[in-house]
């Protein structure tokens, strides 16, 4: 059996990411991905970087941009733009960035992953949960009552001395 083993052809030197760090319900955020490398790039093969949001929560594609490097993509430095809508309710949002360079065409392929890269932030949208005691209001009474008579205990107390 014989198997041809490729290696990648692109190197990335560089992954940046802006996006913002809390997020209203419902808004829609913007996610920027910045990707800077070079590829073995003979001239016959047309390279894009690709970028999927993935929601945390549920596992599903969320936003998906495609940006052109083109067919000499011996040095690029592209930005990617990725637009999603923040979940309806407070929560603290997990958000996965892949990021994939693709070659289309030459001899091995109609669309060839020369790269990829995951990376995973977080956004918090609306106000950040306060926790709960989860206190039985029937003991914050007790407990009420209880400080109440001790003082008028004291109170009484001083007056008789």
């Amino acid at each position: 059996m014989n198997s041809a083993v490729q290696a990648a052809r692109c190197s990335i030197s560089k992954v940046s990411y802006m996006y913002p760090h809390t997020a209203a319900p419902g808004q829609q955020i913007d996610v920027t991905t910045g990707v800077v490398g070079s590829c073995a790039s003979d001239g016959e093969d047309y390279y894009a970087v690709r970028v999927d949001l993935i929601d945390g929560n549920s596992n599903l594609i969320i936003s998906s941009s495609d940006t052109p490097i083109g067919y000499n993509a011996s040095a690029f430095n592209v930005t990617a733009h990725n637009a999603a809508t923040a979940p309806s309710s407070n929560a603290t949002w997990p958000v996965n960035i892949h990021v994939y360079v693709v070659r289309a065409g030459g001899t091995n392929g109609m669309y060839l992953l020369d790269y990829q890269n995951s990376t995973s932030i977080t956004i918090q949208v609306g106000a950040t949960p306060v926790p709960e005691f989860g206190l039985n209001p029937g003991i914050t009474a007790l407990a009420a009552l209880s400080a109440a008579v001790l003082l008028l205990k004291k109170k009484l107390t001083r007056k008789t001395n």
